[in-house]
């Protein structure tokens, strides 16, 4: 089971440094191309709302409504531009986050409120580790270790399978976002000598051309 223990560590360790790295290429992704795509979505959303008015189809309404989303989500994360983040952890904060992450994890708890009371230390450790701090998740383990939930290292073969295999859903589901997509097409262009956030702020930038065109000639 030692090695079961081993791979939920590694999952969480994953997950925790894929998080991190997302947030730093989503803050630089709305600084570079972010007010034009805002721009562009907002542009969008009047077109389309325009077009729904005068047609009055469900599907040019639907359209519009979802158009209007699209332009408020993009307006709000502009607004919320991420800080830059912390350089990325290094070998031993990864090892120093595993070791954490096998004796507070919450799926390791069966207790109603130790889950609760793990969950919460798995937040302040992923906080800790994407922050760079290496005294706080040290410090966190302490804490851990005088909880009355701090576990002894009995966990079945089966809660640790089935918590390894919840790790893996939740990296899986963050690799499959639309972020995650994004940053693996910039990596590969960056492997060919291209700056895709570049070439993305260049194509908003020529689409709002466009779209003002054609809102000025749907208000003439």
């Amino acid at each position: 089971m030692t090695g079961l223990r081993d791979r939920l560590a590694d999952l969480e360790a994953e997950h925790a440094t894929l998080r991190a790295e997302l947030a730093a290429f989503e803050s630089d992704y709305l600084r570079v191309a972010g007010i034009a795509v805002a721009e562009l979505h907002e542009l969008e959303a009047r077109i389309l709302a325009l077009v729904a008015a005068r047609t009055g189809a469900a599907e040019d309404v639907a359209a519009a409504g979802a158009a209007r989303d699209r332009a408020r989500e993009t307006t709000t994360a502009l607004r919320s531009v991420p800080t830059p983040a912390a350089p990325p952890p290094g070998d031993d904060l990864k090892a120093l986050f595993r070791e954490a992450a096998k004796r507070m994890h919450p799926d390791l708890v069966q207790d109603p409120d130790g889950r609760m009371h793990a969950e919460a230390f798995m937040k302040r450790l992923n906080d800790a580790y994407r922050a760079g701090g290496a005294d706080a998740i040290a410090n966190l383990v302490r804490q851990w270790e005088t909880s009355p939930y701090a576990r002894g290292g009995n966990d079945s073969d089966r809660m640790l399978r089935a918590a390894v295999a919840e790790a893996q859903r939740r990296l899986d589901d963050v690799r499959a976002t639309e972020l995650a997509r994004l940053m693996e097409r910039s990596l590969a262009a960056s492997i060919e000598g291209r700056d895709l956030l570049a070439e993305l702020n260049a194509e908003a930038e020529a689409a709002l051309v466009a779209a003002r065109a054609r809102l000025a000639a749907l208000e003439a």
